[in-house]
C-alpha cells in the first residue's frame, strides 16, 4: 500500500486521518500542477489529482474522503466515523456540514484565484471574492454550534468532523484568513486541534 499525496488541503485530510489512527503508510510525495498532470500519474489517477491510496493488489482508491472511509474499515482501531449507526450517521452529519459550509467556501476561493487551477475551472475572480467575504459568516456559524461547549465538533469525542476542520484550519493558515477574533468558541477549538500532535502530519 502506498499514498501518493502532495501539499494541498485534500492530502492533509488523509495525512490527519493517518496519524490519528496511528497508521504508518509508505507515501510518494509529489508535486502538484507537474508530477500530478503527467501520463505516469494519470495512469494512477485519471483525473491527476492527489491523494491517491494505491493497495497492494493494485487497485486504487481516489478522494480523500473516500480513503479515510476505506482506512478506517481497513484499521478499525481507533474509529474516527463511528462503530454505531448513530455515531456514524452524527459524525457523517457534522462532517458533511463542515466540508461543505466551511472547506468548500476556502476551496472554491482557492480554485477560482490561483493560476494552478487554471486548467481545471473556468476561473471565476468574483466569485473567488464572494466566497471570501462569506468566510467570517461561515465561522460565526461555527461559533453558535459550539457555544455549547462541547469539546469536539460531533460532541464529546474526536472524529472525522474535527479532521475535516483541521483541514479548514490548514486552509485558513494558508490564505491567511484566520477563525475571527469575535468567535471565542471556535478559536478555543482551533487552538485545541493545533495542539494534537496530528497537526504536524
Amino acid at each position: 500500500m502506498r499514498l501518493y499525496h502532495a501539499m494541498s488541503g485534500n492530502t492533509k485530510r488523509v495525512r490527519i486521518f493517518l496519524a490519528e489512527k496511528q497508521i504508518e503508510i509508505p507515501r510518494v510525495e509529489l508535486t502538484l500542477g507537474t508530477d500530478t498532470r503527467t501520463a505516469a500519474y494519470r495512469r494512477i489517477n485519471s483525473l491527476g489529482e492527489v491523494p491517491a491510496l494505491q493497495l497492494d493488489d493494485g487497485q486504487v482508491v481516489t478522494e480523500s474522503r473516500a480513503i479515510c472511509r476505506y482506512l478506517d474499515l481497513a484499521f478499525p482501531d481507533i474509529p474516527l466515523m463511528g462503530v454505531t449507526a448513530e455515531e456514524q450517521g452524527r459524525i457523517a452529519m457534522w462532517s458533511d456540514r463542515i466540508h461543505g459550509h466551511l472547506f468548500m467556501a476556502y476551496g472554491s476561493m482557492v480554485r477560482h484565484r490561483m493560476p494552478l487551477f487554471a486548467d481545471v475551472v473556468e476561473q471565476v475572480p468574483a466569485f473567488a471574492e464572494t466566497q471570501e467575504r462569506l468566510i467570517p459568516q461561515k465561522w460565526a456559524w461555527l461559533d453558535e454550534v459550539l457555544s455549547d461547549a462541547r469539546p469536539f465538533i460531533a460532541g464529546e469525542q474526536f472524529s472525522f468532523a474535527d479532521v475535516e476542520g483541521m483541514t479548514v484550519l490548514m486552509l485558513a493558515e494558508a490564505t491567511a484568513l484566520e477563525v475571527p477574533d469575535t468567535c471565542p468558541n471556535a478559536r478555543r477549538w482551533a487552538d485545541a486541534m493545533r495542539r494534537r500532535p496530528s497537526w504536524a502530519a
